[in-house]
């Protein structure tokens, strides 16, 4: 049994998810690599944001890779698999910080993370300089993939592959002119700026530009300068707590109902969805993911995360989950060498699967992930709320320029 149609079986709890295959998995049977010769265990350090604004993210992205590790048995291409957690504290001194300790101290194989933008970017001509073999399982900031960095792949995806359709699609359904608002931080400007340069290119008009601090608790004055403007409607670019907050204080100014709610995907997602409520109902957003797809990849994932969590899926468990796999992967097909790190990156290159998001494969050029990308609308299902894709752009490819 391949590997796909493992992942894609209709068979869904955790225990019967992956059967009798997984061990196929494990021991790189099937794989042209023969074993390594080194037993010592692969380590992946994972790089996160557990604490602050960030936390519920970091620890739905661990999440998503033990769930996967857990399938097969935390072992393939003949080695045992290891995860060495640091966190980055949403911090670029501490995150270089720890992703030294990671490669100089406890020699990883493997790093994984972060999820902030601003700490991405700390972390990148180290990893250029350094030779890390790093798989970018977060941040979306554009230009950590536009760097061409040799052996850096990203998992999750770029912010120009969320934002830039999602401006073109904006301006054709919702509004000819706009304001824009977001935590001030790489990522955010990155989404405004990505938004902002598809949405004007088809004629839109940017009204003015809203920047709040990370972490902001009190909304009011930058609401109420929205409200002043009143434009048809809004996009805004929050995530964590920062989305909760925004999204429930637009409502209770009375906002939703002059300028239509709009935003980023990870403000609308089953980490910050249940504190927002009803606020959330009708918001339109961008992601590569829905909890809703309705595919067997993503069955048996949302299915077996539940039954492993007693939570929802979300986009950051999907990025950890589908970052094991690639783990996995890299691992059968070099035979659980991680020395050769030219033969990993052309293991990347080489993968082709059904994730619980959809179609993945890897840029040469870039070395970013080329997936779809949806257009989605809360909505209230089962009695909780969640997203309903309402419009799709297949396998985009993030331009590299």
């Amino acid at each position: 049994m391949s590997l796909d149609e493992l992942l894609g079986a209709q068979t869904v709890g955790r225990r019967t998810l992956l059967g009798a295959g997984a061990a196929a998995l494990a021991s790189g049977l099937g794989s042209p690599a023969v074993l390594a010769q080194s037993t010592a265990p692969v380590k992946v350090g994972v790089l996160l944001s557990f604490s602050s604004v960030f936390a519920a993210l970091g620890d739905a992205n661990l999440n998503g890779m033990r769930l996967f590790f857990d399938q097969i048995g935390w072992t393939a291409g003949g080695r045992r698999i290891e995860i060495i957690k640091e966190d980055d504290q949403i911090n670029p001194q501490i995150g270089l910080q720890k992703l030294r300790k990671l490669v100089e101290s406890d020699k990883v194989d493997i790093v994984c993370g972060p999820q902030a933008s601003n700490v991405a970017m700390a972390m990148l001509e180290y990893v250029r300089q350094n030779r890390v073999f790093h798989l970018l399982s977060g941040a979306g900031v554009t230009a950590a993939t536009r760097k061409q960095i040799p052996y850096l792949f990203r998992t999750s995806m770029s912010a120009w592959q969320h934002n830039h359709p999602f401006g073109e699609w904006f301006y054709d359904n919702l509004a000819k002119e706009t304001v824009l608002t977001t935590s001030d931080f790489a990522g955010g400007r990155d989404v405004l700026n990505e938004f902002k340069a598809s949405y004007t290119a088809k004629g839109g008009r940017v009204i003015k530009e809203i920047y709040a601090p990370l972490g902001t608790n009190d909304f009011s004055a930058y609401l109420a300068d929205l409200a002043s403007i009143a434009p048809p409607a809004s996009f805004n670019g929050y995530a964590g707590t920062d989305a909760v907050r925004f999204v429930r204080q637009y409502a209770e100014y009375g906002l939703k109902d002059k300028t239509k709610l709009s935003g980023v995907g990870f403000g609308f997602e089953s980490d910050t969805l249940p504190a927002e409520g009803a606020a959330a109902l009708g918001a339109y957003n961008p992601l590569h993911y829905a909890d809703t797809l309705d595919t067997p990849e993503n069955k048996a994932f949302t299915t077996a995360y539940r039954e492993s969590f007693n939570l929802y899926a979300n986009c950051y468990a999907e990025y950890g989950f589908v970052t094991a796999r690639v783990i996995a992967e890299i691992l059968n097909a070099t035979g659980g060498d991680t020395t050769d790190k030219d033969r990993m990156a052309d293991a990347v290159l080489k993968l082709r699967f059904n994730a619980p998001r959809g179609p993945v494969s890897w840029d040469p050029a870039t070395h970013n992930v080329i997936q779809n990308v949806y257009i989605r609308q809360v909505v209230g299902i089962d009695a909780r709320f969640t997203n309903r894709v309402v419009a799709t752009f297949p396998n985009v490819r993030d331009p590299g320029a």
